[in-house]
C-alpha cells in the first residue's frame, strides 16, 4: 500500500543515488514526461561525487546524446595514447567533466538529502553504486578501494597507467595545466602507492597543487555475480542500475559507459524483470571472463593464454592495441 507521502507529492517511482548513473535515469525519465524523486547522501568531496571518475570509453557521445545533451561539450580531451608500465599504446579513450555533466542530467530534480523513505512507491531504483544499499548483500562481492587527486601544475605529465597489486595507478591529463592522479589496489594501500610512485611530489622546478581529494570503492565483482538486480518483482519492486549490480568493467574499472547501458536496458524492459535480468547478463557476458582473471589474481594462480586473451579483448574495447606478449607481461605486473 502506498504511504500518504508518495502519494500527495505525485511520484510513484524514486530513484535512490544522484551520481552519474541515477542522474543519466533521471534524465531520461524526464524527457519522456515522467517525475521520479531522486534522493541521495548530502556529498562530502568537494565535486559532490564520490568518486569522480573523469574517464571513459567508447559509446560516451552517442549515450548522453540519448539524453538530449552535446557529448562534445564535457569532453576534456580525448586520449589517443598511453603509457602503460611505460610501454606506449595506442587508444581510444577520453576524459570528461563529470561533475558538470552530472549537474546536467539533473536539472529540474528536487534532490532529497534525507534517508529515503521508500516503502511508499511503486518502483525504487537503486543507483547506489557501491553501497547497493537496497539491494541484498552478494556473497563474493570484490570491492576496491580507491584515491584520486585533482592537481594543478605546470609540469607537462603524460596519459599513464601503473599496473600493481591488482589494480592500478593513472594520471590523466585533463586540460594544459589540470590533471587526475589516482590509485586502486585490491591488495595495497591506494595513498601508499601514490607515494612510492612519487607521482604527486613538486619537482624542483614546478609546483603541484592539490585542488581535491577522495577516497572511494569500486564493485569489481561484475553483474553475473551480482544478482539478484531486483527484488519484489514488478508491483512495488526495486531494481538496480550501473555500478549497484555489478556493472563496472572488472580489469579496467570503468562504469561510466556500462552504467548508462543498464539505464537504456532498464527502460526497454521497464514491465519485464525476466528480460531485464537476462538482457543485463548477455550484455556485460564479458566481465565474466574478466572476473574470471581477478579471481585467478586473488587465488595467487598462474595466469596464462586464457587470462592473456582476456586482457586484450578488454584492452581492444577501449581502443588500445595490445599484442599477446604484451598482455602476459601486463598480467604479470598487475600482481
Amino acid at each position: 500500500m502506498k504511504s500518504a507521502r508518495a502519494k500527495d507529492e505525485g511520484s510513484e517511482l524514486a530513484i535512490v543515488g544522484a551520481g552519474m548513473t541515477g542522474a543519466y535515469l533521471f534524465r531520461l525519465l524526464r524527457n519522456e514526461g515522467k517525475r521520479p524523486h531522486i534522493f541521495d547522501l548530502k556529498g562530502s568531496t568537494k565535486c559532490g561525487l564520490k568518486p569522480c571518475a573523469w574517464g571513459t570509453s567508447r559509446g560516451f557521445v552517442e549515450l548522453v546524446g540519448k539524453a538530449g545533451l552535446d557529448a562534445e561539450k564535457y569532453i576534456l580531451r580525448r586520449i589517443d595514447h598511453l603509457l602503460m608500465d611505460d610501454v606506449r599504446i595506442k587508444a581510444d579513450l577520453m576524459v570528461f567533466d563529470k561533475p558538470r555533466l552530472v549537474k546536467d542530467l539533473l536539472k529540474g530534480a528536487e534532490i532529497r538529502f534525507t534517508p529515503p523513505r521508500v516503502e511508499g512507491y511503486k518502483r525504487v531504483i537503486d543507483a547506489t553504486g557501491a553501497s547497493r544499499a537496497l539491494l541484498p548483500s552478494i556473497k563474493d562481492d570484490i570491492i576496491m578501494g580507491c584515491r584520486q587527486y585533482l592537481v594543478e601544475t605546470k609540469e607537462p605529465l603524460e596519459n599513464r597507467i601503473r599496473l600493481g597489486g591488482i589494480g592500478y595507478a593513472w594520471c590523466f591529463p585533463l586540460s594544459h595545466d589540470r590533471y587526475h592522479i589516482g590509485c586502486g589496489s585490491l591488495l595495497g594501500d591506494p595513498r601508499s602507492i601514490l607515494n612510492d610512485l612519487r607521482w604527486l611530489e613538486s619537482p624542483s622546478r614546478y609546483r603541484k597543487k592539490i585542488l581535491c581529494g577522495c577516497a572511494g570503492n569500486i564493485r569489481l565483482t561484475g553483474p553475473s555475480e551480482s544478482r539478484p538486480f531486483i527484488t519484489g518483482g514488478f508491483e512495488e519492486g526495486t531494481w538496480g542500475i550501473g555500478e549497484a549490480i555489478g556493472c563496472v568493467a572488472p580489469l579496467a574499472g570503468d562504469g561510466v559507459v556500462p552504467g548508462m547501458r543498464s539505464v537504456q536496458l532498464l527502460l526497454q524492459s521497464w514491465a519485464d524483470p525476466d528480460k531485464y535480468t537476462e538482457s543485463v547478463l548477455h550484455e556485460f557476458r564479458w566481465m565474466k571472463d574478466e572476473r574470471g582473471v581477478i579471481d585467478t589474481l586473488r587465488r595467487g594462480g598462474r595466469s596464462g593464454i586464457r587470462e592473456a586473451n582476456v586482457l586484450r579483448k578488454n584492452s581492444k574495447r577501449m581502443g588500445m592495441q595490445v599484442g599477446l606478449k604484451e598482455a602476459i607481461a601486463l598480467l604479470k605486473n598487475l600482481r
